[in-house]
């Protein structure tokens, strides 16, 4: 045979056999893949078999969690809510606190009372609330159907309560912002992570036994519970919080009805130093905003680009020190202010009596800085009184505009004005010695025997050189 044809036969015999064992492998890496499949199909029928097996047991097993009793007593006042039924509280609680705080515990207690959460888990909170109320906790939409409750003056107590109904922690308008700020994260059995808001959160707020407080409040506001402050996050939140205060002060709220009843009703609702402090708190609010955020922003950014709590806390005080003024602080005063108020009437009783008081001063003095506008002016605001306080100020820029050209003309006549007088002053001084001088000539013997004969033509020359007018 030809080597020729031997070395192509080799060939073939090697491609042969080649494919034949490529062949294998492909079998074998089939049936590999169909076994796995197979398995796996096979492993997900067990896992589906265990879960249904074993997951009735699991859930009778597990107990419930704090925010699943929160849920039941949370549905339970939303069912009394669309009924508008009322809900009549009576005092369980032996402990000193905030006239506020005694009737929102109160109401919790009887939402867990009366809810159809498991009695066990229940009896054991009712224990814990009742002997300290301060370790009572809301989940954001059980404090929000609170607020609800109160604004629908659904809950019964003593006289004061109405007066809940415009509280600022229940105002719908707050009640987001003060949960926002003062959440905690919280860990119940079965590794349940929820937001909850505490009564020890809220008392510190009211109590401020520590000067830090209201600084951790106000740093959560605008970070929105972040590590970090950024600037563009401070200019924006700040916005905000000025807007709800603004809205705050010009709108119906809590003290300022108050005031306008003390006017014309009882001695248990006036009360000098709370009006005062909320007419110096008003008045800062409206007169400084806006050179407070741009003093602010100057010391809280001039070296970082961010700020954590510590840095916030000082330049903050750094800042209302400088402005003379504790803006940034503004809602945790006025929530303090107001329960401060509350528990003022509680103590006075419930006696009405005819009292002479500066109310009406008072009032007076909220409506006027009412129709003051934060923004005073600037561009950013378009309010008839910042419409009309910036013409002002575009016609005061005009005249005043007026008056420098008008100055600038007249610099060179009034040279020459000056000069004009100097000469003026000169020729004066001339003539009054000329004549002193002829006087005396004419006072000589020699002389006063011809005098007669040119007197006459003389005084007609002096009384022809008078003083030259001024111009």
């Amino acid at each position: 045979m030809n080597p020729l044809h031997k070395i192509y036969l080799q060939a073939l015999i090697n491609q042969s056999q080649q494919e034949s064992s490529q062949q294998v492998k492909q079998e074998e890496n089939s049936q590999k893949q169909n076994v796995q499949y197979l398995q796996k199909q096979q492993l997900l029928q067990i896992i589906q078999q265990c879960q249904t097996q074993y997951q009735p047991i699991q859930q009778v097993s597990k107990p419930p969690t704090l925010i699943e009793v929160q849920n039941q007593v949370t549905s339970y006042f939303q069912k009394i809510i669309l009924q508008k039924q009322t809900i009549n509280l009576s005092n369980v609680l032996e402990v000193q606190l905030p006239y506020f705080l005694i009737i929102m515990g109160n109401l919790i207690i009887y939402g867990l009372e009366n809810c159809s959460a498991d009695k066990e888990i229940v009896a054991d909170l009712l224990s814990q609330y009742k002997a300290n109320p301060l370790k009572i906790s809301m989940s954001g939409s059980l404090f929000q159907t609170i607020a609800l409750l109160f604004r629908s003056e659904l809950i019964n107590y003593d006289q004061s309560t109405k007066y809940l109904a415009n509280f600022l922690l229940f105002r719908d308008d707050f009640c987001d912002i003060f949960f926002n700020a003062l959440y905690c994260y919280q860990i119940s059995q079965g590794q349940t992570v929820s937001q909850q808001i505490g009564f020890t959160q809220i008392h510190q707020i009211i109590k401020k036994q520590q000067d830090d407080v209201w600084t951790t409040f106000t740093f959560k506001l605008l970070s929105q519970q972040q590590q970090k402050l950024t600037k563009d996050q401070f200019l924006m939140q700040f916005n905000r919080y000025t807007q709800s205060l603004n809205n705050f002060f010009t709108k119906s709220n809590f003290i300022m009805d108050l005031v306008a009843q003390s006017v014309k009703q009882t001695a248990k609702l006036h009360n000098d130093q709370i009006f005062q402090e909320y007419l110096l708190i008003m008045g800062s609010f409206k007169a400084t905003t806006q050179d407070f955020l741009k003093k602010a922003t100057q010391v809280f950014f001039e070296e970082t680009a961010e700020l954590d709590l510590l840095r916030f806390s000082s330049n903050t005080i750094k800042v209302h020190k400088q402005m003379n003024c504790q803006i940034l602080f503004i809602l945790p005063m006025l929530l303090q202010l107001e329960s401060q108020y509350l528990d003022h009437i509680i103590q006075n009783g419930f006696t009405e009596m005819q009292v002479k008081n500066s109310s009406n001063y008072y009032l007076k003095m909220i409506e006027k800085l009412k129709s003051k506008c934060v923004y005073n002016g600037e561009e950013e605001c378009n309010c008839k009184k910042c419409q009309c306080i910036r013409r002002n100020r575009n016609s005061a820029k005009e005249s005043q505009k007026k008056k420098r050209e008008a100055l600038e003309k007249l610099g060179p006549l009034q040279d020459e004005f000056n000069k004009l007088q100097k000469k003026v002053k000169q020729l004066e001084t001339e003539n009054q010695y000329m004549t002193s001088l002829l006087f005396d000539v004419f006072k000589h013997p020699s002389v006063e025997k011809i005098a007669s004969q040119f007197l006459e033509p003389l005084t007609k020359i002096i009384a022809d050189s008078d003083p030259i007018d001024e111009c």
